[in-house]
């Protein structure tokens, strides 16, 4: 069982008031509105208020009738009848419904719990949704006075005091929702005649199966590292790759130490070496490097002449300050556009962590599996429950530029990263670039016809971090591929509001692979937490994952339970086939990979660097 973050309402039936006059025309964006459909049938658009106004008629409405409309009136409720010292509305929208209560001032902020009026529909309960959220204090601009540091990430509970990993963290949020239990429930319940419960709801939950690697001899396990250890890569290097250094003069010592680490002998312990981890040659005659004075175009243009002529599969291993300032963020993501742009992944490397011993030893088996993966290893995939598939991971770009009506979006740039089932990166393809026109509808359209449709699939699935058009691209491209190929659309949400706990686990973290049902498209799935053969907590578990099942061309999987499952564990299994880290398994690679190109995109556009092709290149987001 999972203790949901939402407590709900001890009276479930009742009626609230609204005001409403009935409009036509324009609307004024200041406005509220809401559609009524009457007895007959016929649809009706009205103005609404949530208190008494002239001209306009008032009209009840059951807890079951119009959720919107409810739970916007019991945010005017509360807003009006709260003290306004101790609530933060951060967004004044007519959208928001969510009030943020002040537990505690901090120097640069304040700790706050926020409660949003909420209908679960698994339970078919109203209640209130709540969660810990820090708020960072902002100038007379209304721009937040503060950058996310140090102090902010203790604040957040996502360092513990030491500034360390919170292996706390889901016990430190748990503790801010009791603070708010006793400090602000009974101020709510005199305002509320519905009442709210002080207990969290607990509902039924499911587990979905651990995550197989598969790796070179057919051999499993349930560690990549371990697994990788004992077997051979998926697939190892087809052609000869070769390894070239480049580093400041002043930094020769530490390039020295990073190839001492790569070769396994620094820290043999925590990595024992390109050599023995991915059984792959890394020997003096295929390593060599250049010392440089300056990172400018002249040294890196001449770099990039000698990378060439040494071979086709050369991996530039570039020694670099860490990202602390503007100037060291430019360089990072002007050096990674600069070979790029050329079809050469690069991997860069920190002075500050090379000098780090620490950091080192725990970091040179995700250098080394990067370095591996960007040469054109594979290192493992993961094992399928059925028929490898097609996944089309897809992610947007925004260019925008500031207007004086706003942020105004310029150029949107829609690609996709393609896998299968098991995880196996395939292909990054551009769908569509430019403003949201028919014109660039139609390229969508386009292009992921003819991805599915050259595929050889007859299973396709779409995963997306945000809804796509069923009309404009879902329904257009059904007409134009095959009618026995199976198209579903995920929507993996990463940011969702939704939390939970489990009361009977150490630090009341839900074991990985857990799942519980929001609605009946909508799971919220732990695709970390505790493992089964070893319940102990070291490092800090991210938030669940929300995952909505938006669109299927067969009408059949809307009641398919088990379909919908499948689904589910194929994303947990993506979510191990993450190839930039050997513990990166907080996200499915469909969406992650997106996720990693869209940031590169938004720093090379923000540096003013040209666009570049990302369409069939190596995996050098990694």
């Amino acid at each position: 069982m999972i203790r949901l973050n939402f407590l709900p309402f001890k009276n479930q039936t009742f009626t609230i008031a609204v005001f409403r006059k009935e409009h036509s025309g324009d609307r004024n964006p200041d406005k509220f509105y809401h559609s009524f459909v009457s007895g007959d049938g016929k649809k009706t658009e009205y103005e609404i208020e949530f208190s008494e106004t002239k001209d306009f008629e008032s009209v009840q409405i059951s807890q079951t009738d119009h959720p919107t409309l409810v739970g916007k009136s019991i945010y005017h409720r509360l807003i009006k009848s709260l003290p306004q010292d101790k609530i933060i509305i951060e967004r004044n929208t007519f959208k928001n419904r969510k009030i943020h209560f002040i537990l505690e001032s901090h120097p640069k902020g304040k700790k706050c719990v926020w409660i949003e009026p909420y209908y679960l529909k698994s339970a078919r309960l109203w209640g209130i949704l709540l969660d810990f959220h820090f708020v960072v204090d902002k100038d007379e601009n209304g721009d937040r006075k503060y950058s996310l540091d140090k102090d902010i990430l203790i604040a957040t509970g996502t360092l513990n005091s030491h500034g360390n990993s919170n292996a706390d963290y889901y016990l430190f949020k748990h503790e801010q929702l009791t603070k708010f239990i006793k400090t602000y429930l009974p101020t709510i319940n005199k305002i509320l005649s519905e009442t709210v419960d002080g207990a969290l709801i607990e509902i039924e939950s499911s587990k979905l199966e651990s995550k197989n690697y598969l790796f070179g001899n057919g051999l499993t396990s349930n560690s990549s590292f371990m697994g990788l250890s004992k077997n051979v890569p998926l697939r190892n290097l087809e052609e000869d790759v070769k390894y070239y250094f480049i580093y400041k003069k002043e930094n020769r010592d530490i390039a020295v130490s990073l190839l001492r680490g790569l070769r396994g002998e620094s820290n043999p312990t925590t990595f024992s070496g390109m050599e023995k981890l991915f059984k792959t040659k890394f020997s003096n005659d295929i390593i060599s490097g250049a010392s440089i004075g300056v990172f400018d175009n002249t040294s890196i243009d001449a770099e990039i002449v000698k990378i060439k002529a040494l071979g086709k599969n050369v991996i530039p291993i570039i020694i670099t300050n860490a990202k602390k300032d503007d100037e060291d963020d430019k360089l990072y993501y002007w050096l990674k556009h600069k070979f790029t742009n050329q079809g050469i992944p690069c991997q860069v490397v920190t002075k500050d962590l090379v000098r780090n011993d620490y950091s080192l030893k725990y970091s040179l088996s995700n250098i080394g599996l990067q370095i591996f993966a960007k040469a054109g290893g594979y290192p493992w995939k993961m094992k399928s429950n059925g028929p490898e598939y097609l996944i089309i991971g897809i992610g947007q770009s925004y260019n925008t530029e500031e207007t004086d009506e706003g942020v105004k979006i310029e150029k949107n740039i829609t690609y996709s990263v393609l896998t299968d089932s098991s995880g196996l990166f395939q292909d990054i393809q551009v769908l569509g670039e430019g403003v949201e026109n028919d014109n660039y509808y139609q390229q969508l359209v386009s292009n992921l016809v003819n991805i599915i449709n050259s595929s050889g699939h007859k299973k396709v699935s779409i995963h997306c971090p945000f809804r796509m058009s069923k009309p404009k691209i879902l329904e257009q491209v059904v007409k134009q591929i095959p009618s026995d190929i199976e198209l579903s659309v995920l929507v993996i949400n990463n940011k969702s509001d939704f939390f939970g706990y489990d009361y009977n686990n150490n630090g009341l973290v839900p074991y990985e692979s857990t799942y519980i049902k929001i609605a009946s498209n909508d799971f919220l799935v732990w695709f970390e937490g505790l493992q089964y053969n070893n319940p102990k907590i070291n490092k800090r578990f991210g938030n669940p994952l929300l995952i909505s099942f938006w669109y299927s061309n067969n009408p059949e999987r809307s009641n398919d339970y088990k379909y919908k499952e499948s689904l589910l564990q194929d994303c947990i299994n993506l979510s191990g086939a993450n190839w930039r880290g050997f513990k990166a398994k907080q996200l499915p690679v469909s969406v992650f990979y997106c996720q990693r190109i869209a940031e590169f995109l938004t720093k090379f556009k923000h540096y003013n660097l040209d666009h570049i092709e990302i369409n069939n290149l190596k995996p050098w987001f990694l």
